[in-house]
């Protein structure tokens, strides 16, 4: 019987890409113009980041994918390993924008996934982000679902636009785990939500502070969120359906039809208390919102 030793050829091979996180070390504090959180929400805030007495940075207090919760609740949470380092300082600087950008009544995060990898990405001086370094939103994609099972968010479903062929937003929604993580009162952070939940649905049901109020407010919060991404996902469809049909065009022709587009789609008190300057200026300012002004290049 013959043996054949030979290694068979085929057409796989190994990946050239580099494999290595790109933003290792991601970090989020709120900028200096940021009023400071109210109540328990600026209570956690603190109790995460403070300002270095010697250089005047801000910095983290405390590091929390350290705490002893993720060590009690690995097994339960389907993980038989530490965090990775990467995934660490992942953690520690996505708790203080989650805290930011959470809503009060409803507990919902506003940003959504790809929101938060772009806060999350670093910036250069023109705050514009850097693509070498940045933390990408399936980084994100993956690290939310294993908070879930941890029991620190909530993940609702996901939603189809059936018009635009694409997902809605996905926005997770926080737990009273991740308040006692963070070291505040959670009956005081109860109570302030359940007061914003009384202000916001007054008038609507007859017992807020409830579980059946909170669900109310997280539905309208949805509805509010929904309706919002389909009217920015159409005006971006009509904005980029009327580029492509100025960009054929010279620039004075460009001109003269958005001149004519804003005389169609301006109310008439609008156009009549504006002069001539004014509405060349308005001319200018559609042209270059769609990269077709003075600096656009064919």
């Amino acid at each position: 019987m013959k043996l054949h030793n030979e290694i068979k050829l085929d057409k796989r091979h190994r990946g050239t890409h580099s494999i290595i996180c790109k933003c290792p070390k991601p970090e989020w504090f709120a900028p200096p113009n940021y009023k400071p959180l109210p109540g328990e929400l600026g209570h956690a805030m603190r109790k995460l980041v403070m300002k270095d007495k010697k250089n005047g940075k801000i910095c983290l207090r405390r590091q929390i994918s350290r705490d002893p919760y993720f060590i009690k609740l690995r097994k339960a949470a389907g993980r038989k390993r530490d965090f990775r380092p990467d995934k660490q300082a992942l953690i520690d600087a996505i708790f203080p924008l989650l805290i930011q950008k959470v809503d009060m009544g409803s507990w919902i995060v506003t940003a959504n996934i790809t929101q938060l990898a772009n806060e999350l990405s670093p910036k250069n001086k023109q705050k514009e982000i850097i693509q070498e370094t940045k933390v990408t939103p399936s980084r994100i994609s993956r690290l939310l679902p294993e908070m879930m099972r941890y029991g620190l968010c909530e993940l609702p479903s996901l939603k189809w636009d059936p018009t635009k062929k694409h997902w809605m937003p996905r926005h997770i929604i926080l737990t009273e785990r991740f308040w006692q993580l963070c070291g505040i009162n959670i009956d005081k952070i109860l109570y302030q939500r359940n007061k914003r939940l009384e202000e916001e649905l007054e008038g609507i049901i007859e017992d807020p502070g409830t579980y059946e109020s909170i669900n109310i407010a997280r539905n309208r919060w949805y509805e509010k969120m929904q309706i919002a991404t389909l009217k920015y996902r159409r005006e971006k469809a009509t904005r980029e359906k009327r580029r492509k049909k100025l960009s054929s065009l010279p620039l004075d022709q460009r001109r003269y039809t958005m001149a004519s587009w804003i005389i169609r789609s301006s109310p008439n008190h609008v156009l009549f208390n504006m002069d001539h300057e004014s509405f060349n200026r308005l001319v200018w300012k559609n042209l270059n919102q769609l990269n077709l002004g003075l600096n656009w290049k064919t």
